[in-house]
């Protein structure tokens, strides 16, 4: 008898749990985004990122530089 079996047949007795798919989707998968580069300075992107840990609301980067775009056509 194999020292593995009893490992093998409690394997067998393990039924798949089923994964629920989150209704929450990153900006990866939303094709309502596209993701884009720029450049831009080093020291300006670190103090961006300070700054915007320092705040208390989770504003992310992506969603700065979208809000500051709007901002920017809507002056147009």
């Amino acid at each position: 008898m194999s020292k593995f079996k009893a490992i093998f047949d409690q394997h067998e007795e393990i039924k798949p749990v089923e994964v629920k798919q989150s209704k929450n989707r990153g900006k990866r998968s939303n094709p309502d985004y596209e993701q884009v580069s720029a450049y831009i300075r080093k020291n300006t992107y670190k103090d961006v990122k300070i700054a915007l840990l320092q705040q208390a609301e989770n504003q992310d980067f992506s969603d700065l530089v979208e809000e500051l775009l709007v901002k920017w056509l809507s002056n147009q």
